[in-house]
């Protein structure tokens, strides 16, 4: 008799997508006419992102992010929408909808209708992205927060996007798999994850867990450098599966401040921005730093876009970090 393998067309990471804070973009992309003067009608913009359709407005006051479709006949706000007075216009009768996604006026009416409210999500504006919270439960708030990461003594260095058909746990899981630096990349040798701890949410809660959503990762690695092989740290701190900054500490200071947001179940958009600490050396290393850390990540999208996520992997003795990171990101799957 024939033997059928039942993991074969098996999908390839078994896991909802995430929730947390996501950005949307950056601050300074997106289109400027969503914010205008006093009296004229705001653009809406549409975008794509945790499974959903998804639209942005600012209301004179702060962006909003709502899901996209009215819910009085389902037209897509984002086709054919404005803003009026900081609400939000559909274009398909005109019925409004507030900051709260509260319906505001009904046309030919003098009632609103309560049942017509858009799923809204909360949003922040912290290092230059516009980020949002997502929860497949629409009922459950933030339950951390993301503080300012890159101060103002920070100088911008560089930037990249990629859209890599793949999932934020296998691309953020790279960051403590230590081997394959050497076999991927060429790094000189095997470095070392040294130390990491999590925090608990802002009031305390860990959500029945013994990790919290904010990570601490400190690895050991050699660098190789004009001057020889040096060894260097290497500081990872995840806020949750959609942020995290890396500070590289060799000659100078680099920081690198990533933010991950799921498109749908096999896609996530990447966005890279780099800075330095100011000081000379770290402004001269700053450029080949940035090619180098792009060229190393489009090493692996070819790996992230191929591979399967294999949930009770045969690891080496030094690959326990893999399972603690394991462990700290089932967390986010609800």
């Amino acid at each position: 008799m024939q033997t059928i393998d039942a993991s074969i067309g098996a999908v390839r990471f078994p896991k909802p997508i995430p929730f947390g804070w996501f950005s949307a973009g950056r601050v300074g992309e997106i289109p400027s006419d969503l914010i205008t003067a006093d009296g004229e009608a705001g653009a809406v913009w549409s975008f794509r992102a945790v499974g959903r359709e998804l639209v942005a407005w600012h209301d004179g006051e702060q962006y909003r992010i709502a899901d996209a479709f009215c819910p009085h006949l389902g037209a897509h706000l984002g086709v054919g929408g404005r803003v009026d007075d900081g609400c939000l216009v559909c274009p398909f009768h005109e019925w409004t909808f507030d900051g709260s996604g509260a319906n505001a006026s009904i046309p030919f009416s003098d009632r609103t209708n309560a049942k017509a409210q858009l799923r809204m999500y909360p949003t922040s504006e912290i290092d230059g992205h516009l980020r949002f919270w997502y929860h497949p439960d629409p009922t459950v708030e933030p339950t951390w927060e993301i503080p300012t990461l890159i101060d103002d003594s920070m100088i911008p260095c560089g930037t990249a996007e990629w859209t890599v058909a793949s999932y934020w746990q296998e691309m953020a899981e790279n960051s403590i798999d230590m081997a394959h630096f050497v076999f991927i990349h060429g790094s000189p040798g095997l470095g070392e994850v040294v130390s990491a701890t999590s925090e608990p949410t802002v009031n305390g809660s860990t959500s029945g867990r013994s990790a919290g959503p904010i990570r601490h990762v400190i690895n050991k690695t050699v660098y190789e450098t004009p001057k020889g092989l040096e060894d260097g740290e290497l500081n990872v701190d995840m806020y949750g599966p959609g942020t995290s900054v890396t500070t590289f500490a060799l000659f100078g200071t680099i920081k690198l401040l990533a933010t991950t947001t799921p498109i749908d179940n096999g896609h996530c958009t990447i966005r890279m921005n780099f800075f330095h600490d100011g000081q000379e050396l770290s402004a001269a290393i700053a450029p080949a730093f940035v090619k180098e850390v792009k060229r190393q990540f489009e090493q692996d999208i070819p790996i992230w876009e191929n591979k399967r996520f294999v949930a009770s992997p045969a690891l080496a003795s030094y690959e326990k970090p893999i399972t603690e990171f394991r462990s700290w990101a089932a967390q986010f799957y609800a």
